[in-house]
């Protein structure tokens, strides 16, 4: 038989980690994760057009590769496929986007802030549980870190990738 145990869990809509200044730097956080996210998605469907049609087809790229239902995880191993057949395929440089896209998900889809209670109804504790861990609330603000110095070398590998493939880039402005 199941014996109700009273949840000493508070769950408050809207609410974001920590208090304003922590929600502010959690959402800009957020933003700046998922926008780089999206320049390092947009490279790999870069590689993918130069290697199957030595040029970008502006229809595909747009239409299939940039679909929001062309999920990360077809596109990640089109992109390993690539390498592969390439020989430039280096485990470190994989498992780096692994964890680059680790962050962006929690940053994308983790944000419900819980707050533990004590026997008064006080908040005791507060934040947004590791779906991994679900005792432990994640660090955003480590997260952060971590992305922020892995991004850069991601993005200036595949765009080398990219121009070894004989595609081109120009600055923008």
């Amino acid at each position: 038989m199941l014996k109700h145990v009273p949840c000493n869990i508070k769950i408050l809509s809207g609410h974001s980690q920590g208090g304003s200044n922590m929600k502010n730097n959690i959402s800009e956080y957020r933003s700046q994760v998922i926008e780089k996210f999206i320049n390092i998605e947009t490279l790999m469907n870069a590689i993918i057009c130069q290697h199957y049609f030595h040029r970008i087809i502006t229809h595909f790229f747009l239409e299939v590769l940039y679909d929001e239902h062309f999920n990360f995880s077809l596109r990640r191993n089109i992109f390993e496929k690539i390498l592969k057949k390439l020989d430039k395929y280096e485990n470190k440089k994989i498992q780096n986007l692994h964890k680059l896209n680790n962050i962006r998900n929690y940053f994308a889809h983790c944000n419900q802030e819980m707050f533990k209670l004590d026997k008064n109804g006080n908040v005791k504790k507060s934040g947004v549980p590791d779906p991994r861990k679900i005792e432990n609330y994640i660090d955003f603000e480590e997260k952060y870190k971590e992305f922020i110095q892995l991004e850069p070398e991601m993005s200036i590998y595949l765009g080398k990738v990219y121009k070894e493939m004989g595609g081109e880039m120009q600055k923008s402005l």
